[in-house]
Formats: structure tokens, C-alpha cells, sequence
């Protein structure tokens, strides 16, 4: 019965956690969609359409401006406050996403 009860407790622990990082994820790729669009296609002229990119090249532009290897005062916050794992994922995003 113990075994049973520490099993449902750790289940529910990973799937909180599961739900939380599900939310950061959102988090940020809705954050994207305030310069992006949340089609991926931009409004403003001078912010590329993500929409369709390569997920690579998404992925390496996001690591580059959060090293500071490619400057640019606003996309280096936000690179800075995502892990690997999260830019990978908004990369997937917005690379799914049709072209325009």
C-alpha cells in the first residue's frame, strides 16, 4: 500500500512538472508572437517572418544571440532566458509553421 501511495505521489510530481514546462514553453513562443506574429509572419517590416525557417538556422540564430554573437538588445533577453531545450522546441514551432 505504501509502495502504491509513493508511486501515485511521484507520478504526480512528474506530471506537474511535465505541465509546468509545457506552460514555459508556451510562455515564450508567445512571446515570440509580439514581434513575430503568431503566424510566424511578422507585421513589421524590419522583423523577419519566422514562419517556414529551417529549424537549424532558427535554432543557431537564437544560440547566437544569446551569446552575444549576433547583437541585438532584445532577442539577447530573450535567448537569455531559455534553455537549449526550449529554443530547440520554438525552433520546431516556427519551422513547422507554412511559409509565407
Amino acid at each position: 500500500m505504501r509502495l502504491i501511495a509513493v508511486c501515485v505521489v511521484g507520478l504526480a510530481v512528474i506530471a506537474q512538472t511535465a505541465l509546468a514546462q509545457e506552460q514555459r514553453r508556451r510562455d515564450h513562443i508567445e512571446q515570440c508572437f509580439r514581434c513575430h506574429g503568431d503566424d510566424g509572419v511578422a507585421k513589421d517590416r524590419d522583423v523577419p517572418h519566422l514562419a517556414g525557417q529551417q529549424e537549424a538556422y532558427l535554432y543557431n540564430q537564437m544560440r547566437l544571440f544569446s551569446s552575444g554573437k549576433r547583437p541585438h538588445k532584445e532577442m539577447r533577453v530573450m535567448s537569455r532566458e531559455m534553455n537549449d531545450q526550449e529554443m530547440r522546441e520554438i525552433a520546431a514551432y516556427f519551422a513547422a509553421l507554412p511559409p509565407r
